[in-house]
């Protein structure tokens, strides 16, 4: 047994009794009173999960990808013989679940470092973020309970692909490499992944990692209007950050000149590296001395018990084919998702063919489309196994090339909303066999306002984030105003006001824009905000659901469509971008989520 194990009774008891909060934390519920350092404040509920199962996991909803991002396998670097493997196997349940919850503690205090040092609203507010903790190999192991799905689904393909390309015999203590690049499993170009290898007797033993949303990458940036990857802002393949300890000058100045508000760019990676350099702190002296703690050897264990509760699961569901479409408004022309779930015995095929063809604009989902089918599946299949290798290995993903979710190399992808309503289209497709698990649409996963102009002081540029109403669930009304499934926060009235020159009117729930049923979707918000800069704004916006309702799942009704006006004026290209005139205002109308079940 691990000589660290062998602790006070009163950190045992300690450690055993924030078991069942960290595992509801873990799925995004938060208890009224909690260990986890102190944060800001949400501003819109956590939901409860539909059963108490929460009560006794170690458990995360979200998964994450072992594919390239063309979809196909990637080959895995062969892991070193290690002489302390065969230790791990010999440890009981208990010993399992300790480690497990340390390594979970490590991502919670990395993500609290990245909240409180990120210089971004959109992270410090909004909590568009993921921290992580993965095996030698870039598996996930766990991540901290509050991450963005999307990011906790991606972060590993991304990590591989980094290792993949740098060649881990060129990767030493204190490196930290980085991308932005889409293409080599990011979201998209705002999205950075920073990963640090944690090293034992000159080897690599794991590794940390942390994702954040930049407020800008240059380019036409956030906006879906630019036609190409190229239009968008700058990519920055994989590098070093930091190599052997020391900053790279040479990356950060050219990122520098090639972002609006350089400090705050380069203060948001900074806090990307402070995030992982206590991973990496606080695992090194979780293994110190320890010969019997393999990290990988745990991850493997772990994934076992997840591959058989998946299979488990799955295999619940009778045979057949299952298949769903919903429909999105688009860009140029509304756009539609289409799934097949085939199902046979413990495995099943999830198919996104008769999926709109990809868009010329920046609507299009590369990894995305990966993460959020996980997610979505996960919560649907088996909610209570870890997010680790084990729950993909049942699930075979097939993307049409050239489609919506699986674009060309050169396409824009920056307003990947599309692949924010593949959970969604999952329930669906699943409502005849799981009538219990399933929920109906959501309103939104959020909305985005970017806004962006200079003062004395010179350019800025901030993301705002208002979202819809979350759709409703057998025996659960959906919540007001609740970002699902992207986990982003609204940003605070008082955030909005010190961010940039908006003064906020009013802001209200809008009552009835649920839609109704047995159980109601949740209500979406309706903002005013007036500009009181002198000079005009540059505005960006990103919305769904203006010309296409959140559907009713069960015989629910469909939530209330959304509305964006401009000095009273509907806004001809609600994903488009326009200058805000001194004195001019803007009206933002939520969705709400779809409802379920007859009324």
């Amino acid at each position: 047994m691990p000589r660290w194990i062998c602790t006070p009774t009163t950190r045992r008891r300690r450690a055993a009794s924030s078991a069942a909060t960290r595992s509801a934390r873990s799925c995004g519920w938060r208890p009224p009173s909690t260990s986890r350092p102190a944060m800001r404040r949400r501003t819109s509920p956590r939901p409860r999960r539909r059963s108490a199962s929460w009560r006794r996991s170690l458990i995360s909803c979200c998964w994450t990808t072992n594919c390239s991002p063309d979809y196909s396998r990637r080959p895995r670097r062969p892991r070193p013989p290690n002489s302390r493997s065969h230790h791990m196997t010999n440890w009981d349940a208990a010993t399992l679940q300790i480690v497990w919850q340390r390594l979970i503690s490590v991502a919670d205090e990395m993500a609290a470092v990245l909240l409180r040092t990120a210089f971004s609203s959109v992270v410090r507010e909004s909590n568009d973020l993921a921290c992580a903790v993965l095996t030698a190999d870039g598996d996930l192991l766990v991540e901290y309970g509050r991450s963005v799905p999307v990011f906790t689904g991606t972060v590993a393909g991304t990590v591989r692909n980094m290792i993949t390309e740098f060649g881990v015999e060129n990767i030493g203590p204190g490196d930290v490499i980085a991308t932005n690049d889409p293409w080599f499993g990011n979201t998209h170009l705002p999205d950075f992944t920073a990963a640090t290898p944690v090293f034992r007797d000159g080897a690599v033993v794991a590794w940390v990692a942390s994702i954040c949303h930049v407020s800008d990458i240059g380019g036409t940036s956030e906006g879906a209007f630019a036609q190409d990857i190229y239009e968008e802002g700058f990519c920055l393949p994989p590098v070093k950050l930091v190599d052997a300890g020391a900053p790279n000058a040479l990356v950060r100045k050219i990122l520098a000149r090639n972002v609006r508000v350089p400090d705050q760019v380069l203060g948001d990676i900074d806090a990307l590296i402070a995030a992982n350099s206590l991973g990496v702190r606080r695992i090194t002296a979780m293994i110190a001395g320890d010969d019997g703690l393999d990290i990988s050897e745990a991850a493997a264990q772990i994934a076992r018990v997840t591959e058989k509760a998946m299979r488990d699961s799955i295999r619940q569901i009778p045979d057949g084919s299952y298949t769903a479409q919903v429909e999105l408004d688009g860009f140029e022309e509304p756009k539609q998702i289409t799934v097949t779930i085939e199902v046979t015995g413990d495995e099943l095929v999830v198919d996104y063919e008769g999926t709109s063809s990809q868009s010329t604009y920046g609507i299009n989902s590369g990894s995305p489309t990966m993460g959020y089918t996980r997610y979505g599946m996960a919560c649907l299949l088996a909610p209570d196994v870890p997010n680790n290798e084990g729950a993909l290995r049942p699930i075979t993903i097939r993307v049409p090339k050239g489609s919506l979710l699986n674009p060309s190399h050169t396409a824009a992808v920056s307003a990947n909303f599309p692949a924010h309503a593949i959970p969604a289209v999952l329930s669906r497709a699943l409502l005849g066999p799981l009538p219990s698990r399933v929920a109906a649409a959501a309103g939104t996963p959020f909305w985005v306002v970017g806004v962006r102009g200079s003062n004395e002081k010179g350019p800025f540029a901030s993301l705002l984030c208002f979202n819809g109403g979350q759709g409703a669930s057998e025996g659960q009304n959906g919540y007001a105003t609740l970002s699902t499934p992207s986990n982003v926060s609204n940003t605070p009235i008082e955030v909005v006001e010190n961010q940039v020159p908006l003064l906020v009117g009013s802001k209200r729930i809008v009552r009835g824009s649920g839609g109704a049923g047995q159980w109601s979707g949740g209500e979406g918000q309706e903002i005013e905000m007036t500009s009181i800069h002198e000079d005009p704004l540059d505005i960006i916006f990103l919305t769904e659901r203006i010309a296409h309702a959140a559907p009713g799942l069960a015989g629910g009704g469909d939530g209330a469509t959304g509305i964006l006006r401009v000095d009273g004026v509907d806004v001809e290209h609600p994903k488009g971008r326009l200058t805000l005139a001194s004195g001019s205002s803007i009206l933002l109308r939520t969705p709400g989520g779809g409802g379920y079940g007859a009324a």
